[in-house]
C-alpha cells in the first residue's frame, strides 16, 4: 500500500465530513488552514465542530444522496461498517474517500501538516505510523523556524516580504537575555487585508496567539500557533487586563514566542503601553508591530479626509468612555472611539465649548466589515436620538465630515439634516 503525494487545488471544493467526533475535528482543523467549503453531517457534534465559523453542520444520519456534489469525502462515524458502507457509495459516484483509521479503506490519507504562506510541508509513513509523521513534521517546524540564509527564502511569497532580509530596520532586543520574546501586532479594524506584513510573518512564526475579541478569528485558523482569546468588549470583559499581563509573562518564561494581536494599532486606545511597561518590568523581551487604526480605515472606506486644506488643519483622536472632567483637545477635527453610549455626552460638552451647533458629525460603526453603516448628522442632532447604536463605533467631529464625496457613501445609508458637498 503506497500514496502518492500530490497537491490538489482545494480552493473552494466541496469537502464531506460524515461524522462530528473527535476523529473528524482533527482533520477539520487540518483542512481549515486551506479555502475549501466544508460540510459536516452527523447525529451528533464535538463542540469545538459546532463552533467552528467557517463549516457547515447538518444534523441528520447518513444517506447516499448526501455525498451528491461533493469533492472529497471523510468517513468519520464511530461504526466501521457505516464507513464501508461510504466508502462503497462513494466509488459508485466516483468521489474520493478517506475512512478513519482504516488505511487499507482510503483513495487518500492526511499527512502531518505544517503551511506558512505558500509554503506547505507535508510528512507521511504510508499511514503505518502516523506518531512518526507528526514528531518529523515538528522537526521540520523548528528547524524551519530557526533557520536563516537559503530557508528564509523558502517563504517569501511571489514578490514578497521577509522581515529580516526587506526591513531597514528592525527594532533592538530590549532583554537579549530573556528565553522567549512577546510581539505587540496591531490586526487593524477588522480586514485582514489591512495586516501589515511584518505582523502576518510574526503570526506565522508564533508559538501561541493571544488575540482580541474583534478580530476575524477564523482568519488565525491558517497560523499554526495555538490561539487563545482574551477579548474585551463593552460590558463584556473576557479576561482582565492583569490576567493578560501575567499570561504573557508566562508564555514567554517558557520560551515560546508570542504574539499579541491587538485590534487597530497596539498605541491607540489598546492598552498596549501597559502591557510593553509590563513585560519590560519582568525583563521580557518586547517588539511592537503598529496596526492601521480604525480613524484611518474609516477615512479611506468612507473618503473622509481628516484634514483638509480647506477644512481643517488637525486631528485628534479622543476616547469616548470617561468624559467626565475633561476638556476636549484643541483640533478642527476630533475623532471619539468607543463612544456609542456616550453621544448626548459629547454633543453637549462640545457644544458648551464653543462648538457650533451645526457642526458636521460623522457616525462610523464596524468599520472595514460587512456590518459596516454610516450615519451623517449635525453635533446638535445627537441628542435628539440614537442615531446608531452599533458598535464599534468611530464618532468623528469637524468640517472635514463636509467633504465626504456622496460616492463614498452607500445608497443605504441615511443622512440627517447634513449636506455633503460634492
Amino acid at each position: 500500500m503506497e500514496f502518492l503525494p500530490i497537491s490538489i487545488n482545494i480552493t473552494n471544493k466541496k469537502v464531506l465530513f460524515i461524522g462530528g467526533g473527535k476523529v473528524a475535528l482533527q482533520k477539520i482543523k487540518s483542512l481549515s488552514r486551506f479555502d475549501a467549503q466544508i460540510t459536516v453531517v452527523s447525529t451528533a457534534f464535538d463542540p469545538e465542530v459546532e463552533a467552528h465559523k467557517e463549516i457547515t453542520c447538518i444534523t441528520k444520519s447518513y444517506e447516499s444522496a448526501d455525498l451528491d456534489g461533493y469533492f472529497l469525502v471523510y468517513a468519520c462515524t464511530d461504526s466501521n461498517h457505516t464507513n464501508e458502507m461510504i466508502r462503497e457509495d462513494c466509488h459508485k459516484k466516483n468521489i474520493l474517500v478517506c475512512v478513519a483509521d482504516m488505511p487499507k479503506l482510503c483513495d487518500f490519507i492526511s499527512p502531518a501538516i505544517y503551511k506558512t504562506g505558500n509554503t506547505t510541508i507535508s510528512v507521511s509513513s504510508n499511514a503505518r505510523n502516523a506518531k512518526k509523521s507528526v514528531e518529523i513534521r515538528n522537526q521540520i517546524r523548528k528547524i524551519y523556524e530557526q533557520s536563516e540564509g537559503h530557508l528564509d527564502k523558502l517563504s517569501r511569497e511571489e514578490n514578497g516580504y521577509n522581515m529580516k532580509t526587506d526591513s531597514p530596520v528592525n527594532l533592538p532586543s530590549h532583554h537579549s537575555g530573556s528565553k522567549g520574546k512577546v510581539i505587540l501586532a496591531g490586526f487593524g479594524p477588522g480586514d485582514p487585508g489591512l495586516l501589515t506584513l511584518k505582523a502576518n510573518q510574526h503570526l506565522q512564526e508564533a508559538d501561541i496567539i493571544f488575540h482580541d475579541a474583534l478580530l476575524d478569528v477564523p482568519f488565525l485558523d491558517r497560523f499554526p500557533g495555538q490561539k487563545v482569546s482574551v477579548g474585551k468588549r463593552c460590558g463584556k470583559h473576557h479576561k482582565k487586563q492583569d490576567e493578560i499581563n501575567h499570561m504573557l509573562v508566562e508564555a514567554a518564561q517558557e520560551g515560546k514566542k508570542v504574539v499579541r494581536l491587538k485590534g487597530g494599532d497596539p498605541f491607540i486606545f489598546g492598552r498596549g503601553g501597559e502591557e510593553m511597561s509590563h513585560l519590560l518590568d519582568n525583563r521580557i523581551d518586547v517588539e511592537v508591530i503598529p496596526g492601521i487604526t480604525s480613524a484611518f480605515a474609516a477615512a479611506a472606506q468612507y473618503g473622509l479626509p481628516l484634514t483638509h486644506r480647506k477644512a481643517g488643519s488637525s486631528v485628534a483622536f479622543c476616547s469616548g468612555h470617561d468624559l467626565s472632567g475633561k476638556s476636549f483637545p484643541k483640533a478642527d477635527t476630533l475623532v471619539f472611539f468607543m463612544g456609542a453610549s456616550k453621544q448626548c455626552e459629547i454633543s453637549k460638552g462640545l457644544i458648551e465649548e464653543g462648538w457650533a451647533p451645526d457642526t458636521p458629525v460623522a457616525l462610523l460603526s464596524n468599520i472595514s466589515n460587512p456590518q459596516s453603516r454610516a450615519v451623517i448628522s449635525r453635533l446638535d442632532q445627537l441628542c435628539q436620538e440614537k442615531l446608531i447604536i452599533d458598535t464599534p463605533l468611530l464618532i468623528v467631529v469637524g468640517q472635514t465630515v463636509s467633504r465626504i464625496p456622496q460616492d463614498f457613501l452607500p445608497t443605504h445609508e441615511y443622512f440627517v439634516n447634513q449636506d455633503i458637498e460634492q
